[in-house]
């Protein structure tokens, strides 16, 4: 299946809230999770997109950019429908990789829908899977989503020497900080935030963006870069 959206459609990023000399204060959501696949099907039936086209260029840069020669496995924490996996599995069949999901519902219809023979869907926490090495440990806007986001570093770090995080740049919308701009983003980062976190488990970290989010292209940027989206490339 292939769905796409126009750039019309993306989700509103901007208010026209003026922010005052005391500056903007977070609070924090309540966390939701991820979007499950049912939401997704719903959405499909009434008249929209399965997945936003930036998402689908995200998955397919990462995959092309950084499952190297020498890269055979790959674990993706919150895989949600397996957009990782459809669009990079197929042209790298030489790479095994895993796919973790905890809902289950999302699981099983990837398996129905998106099996592939060098594609591991499971339910796996990365407690179960931490008796694991993989080549590349990659996962693609999911921490934007956890509350406990250093608990979540902590165990991910120990799947790969070799890790791509992306997520949305909080500082894509300068007007209006006081809370995630996506009601099911349970905190942010900008650049500078995200990268210095990752310092904390990884030896060095590398961060890109794509000037244009429907489009493959990254590009290196550094602590202050207002790009939609985050990719820090991490090594240990």
């Amino acid at each position: 299946m292939i769905f796409n959206r126009k750039k019309e459609e993306m989700p509103n990023l901007y208010n026209e809230k003026v922010v005052g000399k005391e500056g903007v204060f977070y609070k924090e959501n309540s966390e939701i999770g991820v979007i499950n696949v049912e939401i997704k099907l719903e959405r499909v039936k009434n008249g929209g997109v399965f997945e936003w086209d930036d998402m689908i260029a995200c998955n397919r840069s990462i995959g092309r950019h950084f499952i190297t020669d020498d890269v055979k496995s790959v674990i993706n924490i919150g895989s949600g429908v397996g957009t990782f996996e459809f669009n990079n599995a197929p042209e790298h069949t030489d790479v095994q990789f895993t796919a973790s999901e905890m809902d289950e519902k999302s699981t099983e219809w990837v398996k129905q829908n998106r099996a592939m023979p060098n594609v591991e869907y499971c339910t796996s926490s990365m407690d179960e899977l931490k008796g694991r090495k993989f080549d590349l440990a990659v996962t693609v806007d999911v921490l934007e989503h956890v509350k406990e986001y250093k608990q979540f570093l902590e165990e991910f770090s120990k799947l790969s020497d070799y890790a791509v995080i992306s997520t949305p740049n909080r500082d894509r919308s300068i007007t209006e900080l006081s809370k995630p701009t996506y009601e099911y983003h349970v905190q942010e980062f900008n650049a500078g935030e995200l990268y210095f976190i990752l310092k904390m488990f990884y030896k060095d970290v590398q961060l890109y963006s794509f000037p244009d989010p429907y489009k493959e292209d990254l590009v290196k940027v550094g602590l202050y870069s207002s790009y939609y989206k985050l990719v820090a490339v991490c090594r240990n």
